[in-house]
């Protein structure tokens, strides 16, 4: 992907993102993706994963990617603040039901999969446990250690943590399912149903035909996990193949 320098967008008019570069981090990837399904206009710069990145950081006041920043509002960071800036500047097609249940069940949803001790912190822990416990991490994965608050007890805990997601979100899928509906809430898309697709290449990544990582990169991704991979369910990879063949850029870009 081809990004614009920082001192580009800085004071650039417009919606920016600075994305992960080079690895498809799914926090930035399902914004991406988002943000082109409601046709809005962005242009992106690049997060260095492991590096300081002093100053995109000194300016945003945030230290890792995704960055989104619109017009000369402040910079913002965290998933549903990016999703609510989302659905402001395009209301339209809507990606947060209008119904009170189905919302609150989205955002509940959501947030074990995008939040903190969710299905992708717990899945990061994972990925840095190895190098870190191996006592000869390079100085940038130390780094993203310390910023994502590594420590063993949460390590310990991650795989069923994220098996327990993962079965929530068949059970959801099934019952949604038995109406007649593919998505995971309604009749019709919501952001939990781009942030599944995203964040489901921590569990098993795609093919490199369609999520070209560099091989230094896709290690991480790839792991044998019997407790994750065992809660993999036949639903849960169907819906990722359904919503990134259409709702994604294939091969998808970072």
């Amino acid at each position: 992907m081809d990004y614009l320098s920082f001192e580009a967008l800085r004071d650039a008019p417009g919606l920016r993102m600075f994305l992960v570069a080079g690895t498809p981090s799914p926090w930035g990837q399902a914004a991406k993706a988002m943000i082109e399904y409601k046709n809005i206009d962005c242009a992106y710069g690049a997060w260095l994963p492991g590096e300081p990145n002093e100053a995109l950081a000194s300016w945003s006041g945030i230290n890792s990617g995704p960055i989104v920043v619109f017009e000369d509002q402040k910079p913002i960071d965290k998933w549903d603040d990016i999703l609510f800036l989302l659905e402001r500047i395009a209301p339209t097609p809507r990606l947060i039901p209008e119904d009170a249940k189905d919302r609150a069940k989205m955002f509940g949803l959501s947030h074990e999969i995008c939040g903190e001790l969710g299905l992708g912190w717990n899945r990061r822990l994972s990925m840095f446990a190895p190098i870190i416990e191996s006592g000869q991490a390079p100085e940038g994965m130390v780094r993203m250690g310390d910023k994502y608050q590594y420590n063993p007890a949460d390590a310990s805990a991650a795989s069923q943590r994220v098996a327990a997601t993962m079965n929530l979100l068949t059970d959801q899928l099934t019952a949604q399912q038995a109406r007649g509906s593919e998505y995971f809430i309604g009749d019709t898309i919501t952001a939990l149903d781009f942030y599944w697709c995203a964040f489901s290449n921590l569990i098993e990544i795609m093919s490199w035909g369609k999520i070209p990582v560099a091989e230094d990169w896709r290690g991480l991704f790839v792991h044998d996990d019997q407790v994750v991979h065992g809660a993999h369910s036949d639903l849960l990879k169907a819906h990722r193949d359904t919503i990134f063949d259409a709702y994604f850029k294939n091969p998808m870009e970072f």
